[in-house]
Order: C-alpha cells, then structure tokens, then sequence
C-alpha cells in the first residue's frame, strides 16, 4: 500500500482521478502473486497443454511441446554449469526456438539478456561483455557475427540452431566448436533443475535499453516486474474479448521478442490468455497479409512503423481486415491521420498504449473500445499503476493540462540499470512515499486522467526563443495526402538557435510528382510561422529503432556531418 505525504503529491495523483475514465466492467485494481515465470509457464502448460499456442510458418507447436523442449534446454544448461543468476544470451529472431530459450534459461534459474537479429558484431560483443553471459543461443545465420566476436568475450558456450529446424547451415570446420541446439535437446531429458526463485528479488530480464543517449544500458526487470506487468495488461484483453464475444484471443506476432515489449505482451500475457499466435520471424507485409485473410486474427499489437507500411503495401486493398478488432500500437507516438486511415479501412478504432524499458515496459493503454476513442491520447495508467506530470528540472508536481515530464511508479518498475548505480540515480526519484521514475518524454495529462505524450525533452527545437515540438508538426504533415512518414528536427543555426528540417517519405504513387518545395509551399499554409520547416528533404526511408522509433538523434547526426562536409 502506498503511504502520501499530502505536501508531495497533487490531488490527481492521490485520488487516482483516471480511475473514473475506467469503464464499469473493468477492475480498479489487481492482486499480483509473487510467482517466478517458470512457474506462470508452467501452469499455462498444465491448464492449456495440447492447444495449439503457435503458428510459426504453417507449423504448429502446443504448450505441452513447448514447455517439453525447454524442461530439456533448462537441463542441459544445467549441466554445462549454467546456475541461478548466470547471464544467457538469445540472439535469435521470433521463433519456436526463442520461446524454448526463453522458458529454458529462465527454468535453469539464470537470467535472459535477448540480443537484437539486426546488431553487427560489435554491438553484439558489447552486450556480451555487459552482461557477462557466457552462454549464447543464436542461429546458424547469426553464427559468423558469434564467431567474429566470441575470443573478446565471456563466451563459453555456443549453441546453434536453424529456425525452420532443418540442419544447421555452418563451416565444415565450426560444428565442432559449437553445442547444435536440436541435438542437446532430443538427448537430454527433462529433469529441470530445482531452483529457488525470489520474484521480487531475482531478474529474470536483463533488457538492453536502445541506447538513444550514449551506450546501452541493461535494465535489471525481475521475474515480478514482468509478471505484474502482464497481470496489468490482461483484464484489457479479458475485458474487451468478453464485449465482442471472442472465444480466444488469435494474435499476429510480430513483435520483436528480444524487446520486452514482445517478451511481455506475447510472451507472458500470452500464456496467461492461452492466446493463438500466428508467429512471423521477421517483418514482411506480403505474408502477413495473406494471414490475416487465411486465419482471420481478432489482434495485432504493433508499432505505427509497420502499420504505415502494411497500409501503402499494393496488396492492402486485397485483405478484409475487419476481423482485426483490436489493433493496439505502441512503442512511438501513433500519428492522428493513422489512425484515422485504419478505422477507415477496417471499421475498427485503433488503440495505443505508451510504455517504456525500465517499465517492462507498459504504463498506459487506451483500448479505445474500453477507454475511448481519443485520438492522440495513450490512455490511463494501466492497473496499479501511478503517474504524473512534473517540472523535469526540480521533479515537482504540476497542475492538470500543464505541458511537463511524465513520470511513473508501480510493481512493473525495473531494479534500476545493470552495473551502473550513477544512471540509476538520474531516474529515481522520491515524492509522497512514493519511488518515481523519470521517463525523458514531455507530457500533459487532462481532467479525466487521459496522458498525451508530445515528445522527448531532448528533441524540442529551439527557434528564435520559441519552443517548437517536432511531434506536433509531424502530425499536421501527415495529414498531407503523400506523406507515408515524416520526421521533424532541430539544425544549429547561429542566428536563430535551431532552423525547422522535415524528413519526408512519400506514398509510392507519389514518388516524383510532389516536390520538396511543394510541401515546403503547403507547411507554410498550414503551420505558424515560427513552426513551418525551413527545409524539407525528400528520403526513401527514415531511421529508426529495432522496435520502429523514429531515430532523429541519426538524422541530426547525418546533418552535423553535412553541414561539417559543406
């Protein structure tokens, strides 16, 4: 129970006045048990055991299987002298053998650090080294970047595996320098190790933040933090599944699972529901197109990145996506004309959420069948959950509808960062009793408990002493008929402080019909004047991050090292 010191918190925080946006037949709060994960996947298999629970390229695996496969896994890392706290490494895409490797090393008692399929060699050494994982479960793709690396690291252990389960594809002279996953699996038995596991203590997750601002840092979730995070975000799919009358939830999952967006949501709430996922190793519109019309999915949790393009693929037209009805986006800010674009089209409003790594990372959702439909806003803080808007310089509270940094506290909330007490400082603070953590992003919360989040503080352009918010004209130059994408920066001028730069990426049909300067032309209609972009730049694509942020800190360093060339 939390306990306020009156002069610490704001009225809103302590009557928790976004309870009253919560429809009837939703909870006000939740029980968490204190259960490891393995035990959570455990009992999943028990209670669901021969349902198919993954699609995985037209093959199908039940949980019995599943958990089977990583009762073997979680032995054999045992006996190579894998013990409770030891780092294991998963560099793999989604797959069957990710979730193996995800319940396996978790069962053995030690700790998952999941490495990104897109990292090069040196960033894979980095989290390695980080780490301290001995252990590595990549595939036979990724093995040449292991192998590249590996004497600079804490590597002990290889083990390999081909995701289509065919045999493994490596250099006649490697196979005796690695562990094949298939075969350690079919010779081992399943006799799991007993370990006692403290959830709230013990990190089950060592989550690598993106590492926006300087290197990565590892975010230390334990298996409480995930857990709680999942029971947070549950009842939204009970809830709105028992309106619609779905039996069961059929998922596309496309996620990336090395994030602890897809490790949460698809992973762990995806036992908890017994969801159906309909599992892609990598993003491609073209098949998941055809899933959706030959499986006829009722959800898709993605972020904006992938919609954009499943919307302006040629075959969209083609696909009934009715059957989608709830379409939740998260992980950056969802443009307005998006989702308008998707109700359109489907006949169903699309929903967003907001959360953040060290948070495991949901705080606040708005499934806008539950929560409303408004557009711009990421909801309510989700069950058990508090938040709030403060000064980012002197982390005092600030009244409803002022423009600050949010700020959040629950049983979700990380550790703090892996080896680095300094950086964990920076982003805790207290207030009321109550342990708060920073999340960097400008903010404003409305009367009814509603949050909209505007953009980094980092980001807000400075020009001619105004504050200019990228993401505010990002959303005016979407609602542009050929704008796909867009992104808004800040470009050090001496005179003015910072001029305005739009990255435009326009819709396939027209590419070399609308010009840089007929969209500077239409800002300049549409914006104030000390808002409109001074340049514009036409590009093919935008930068962004492994789970589709936008990465303007790259654009910003593209325009340093032009300006630096000019």
């Amino acid at each position: 129970m939390f306990r306020f010191k009156k002069s610490k918190l704001p009225d809103y925080v302590k009557k928790k006045i976004w309870l009253k946006s919560y429809p009837p037949d939703f909870p006000k709060k939740i029980k968490i048990p204190k259960k490891s994960l393995p035990e959570v996947f455990r009992e999943a298999a028990e209670k669901y055991g021969d349902e198919v629970s993954l699609i995985f390229y037209g093959k199908e695996y039940t949980r019995k299987q599943i958990i089977d496969w990583s009762d073997r896994l979680a032995t054999a890392l045992h006996n190579m002298g894998v013990r409770k706290g030891d780092v294991v490494a998963i560099y793999l895409p989604n797959s069957v053998q990710f979730l193996v490797a995800y319940y396996g090393t978790l069962a053995a008692g030690a700790t998952v650090t999941a490495i990104s399929p897109l990292f090069v060699p040196r960033e894979v050494a980095f989290q390695l080294k980080d780490s301290g994982a001995e252990t590595i479960i990549t595939m036979d793709l990724f093995y040449e970047n292991v192998k590249q690396i590996k004497d600079e690291t804490p590597l002990k252990n290889i083990i390999v595996c081909n995701i289509m389960g065919e045999k493994l594809r490596v250099e006649k002279e490697d196979p005796e320098k690695i562990i094949n996953f298939h075969e350690l699996i079919e010779k081992t038995p399943p006799n799991p190790p007993k370990i006692k596991i403290n959830p709230t203590e013990d990190v089950a997750v060592l989550q690598y933040t993106g590492g926006t601002t300087g290197l990565p840092k590892g975010a230390m979730l334990t298996h409480y933090n995930i857990l709680a995070n999942a029971l947070q975000v549950v009842p939204i799919t009970e809830t709105l599944n028992k309106r619609l009358g779905i039996d069961r939830t059929i998922a596309i999952s496309v996620l990336p699972w090395y994030h602890s967006y897809g490790q949460t949501v698809e992973i762990v709430a995806g036992a908890l529901l017994n969801n159906l996922g309909i599992c892609f190793s990598q993003f491609d519109p073209a098949p998941i197109l055809e899933a959706i019309q030959k499986y006829r999915p009722n959800t898709f949790i993605a972020v904006p990145a992938i919609l954009i393009l499943l919307l302006n693929h040629p075959k969209s037209r083609e696909v009934d996506f009715t059957c989608l009805k709830y379409f939740n986006m998260g992980a950056a800010p969802t443009p307005v004309e998006l989702a308008k674009q998707w109700k359109q089209l489907s006949g169903n409003p699309l929903s967003e959420g907001y959360g953040l790594t060290e948070a495991s990372p949901v705080t606040h959702s708005r499934c806008a069948q539950l929560f409303g439909e408004i557009l711009g806003s990421v909801g309510p803080p989700i069950l058990n959950t508090l938040a709030g808007i403060v000064d980012p310089d002197t982390n005092e509270f600030l009244p409803i509808g002022q423009l600050g940094e949010l700020v959040v506290s629950g049983p979700q909330v990380m550790k703090g960062y892996w080896k680095r007490p300094e950086e964990t400082k920076k982003v805790f603070f207290k207030a009321g009793g109550v342990t708060w953590l920073k999340t960097g992003d400008l903010a404003r919360m409305d009367e009814n408990g509603h949050f909209y989040i505007l953009d980094r503080t980092k980001d807000i352009i400075k020009y001619k002493g105004h504050s200019v918010y990228p993401r505010e004209l990002e959303e005016v130059l979407f609602t542009h008929e050929a704008i796909m994408d867009v992104a808004v920066i800040g470009v050090p001028d001496p005179d003015v402080g910072e001029q305005i730069k739009a990255y435009v990426v326009l819709k396939p049909e027209y590419k070399g019909k609308v010009t840089e300067d007929d969209i500077l032309y239409w800002c300049k209609e549409h914006m104030a004047a000390f808002k409109y972009p001074r340049y514009v730049q036409i590009v093919e694509y935008l930068p962004k991050s492994m789970v589709g942020k936008t990465l303007r800190r790259v654009l910003r360093e593209q325009e340093t090292q032009r300006m630096a060339q000019a």
